[in-house]
């Protein structure tokens, strides 16, 4: 009998939502994932074996992957906005 073992990442998508992307400049889609290291028994991940790392940000129109932190520069404030607008 033989046992197909091993570590390897696994990605989570933790949020979907739109974000003005600044490498292609569109308003598109985006996910936000993070990723984790997991002992698994023939293919299948069983024992978390790492802390989360970074999230880390794909938009779904270019493919790019970016930061979390570009969340922060993209996203407009609603209450700036409302103020400009006063």
């Amino acid at each position: 009998m033989f046992f197909i073992f091993g570590i390897g990442p696994k990605t989570k998508v933790i949020e979907k939502s739109q974000f003005l992307c600044p490498v292609c400049r569109t308003r598109s889609s985006y996910e936000l994932k993070q990723q984790r290291n997991y002992f698994s028994l023939f293919f299948i991940p069983l024992i978390p074996l790492s802390k989360p790392k970074a999230a880390f940000v794909s938009c779904q129109h270019c493919g790019t992957v970016m930061p979390s932190t570009v969340l922060d520069h993209a996203q407009p404030d609603q209450n700036r906005q409302s103020k400009l607008e006063a």
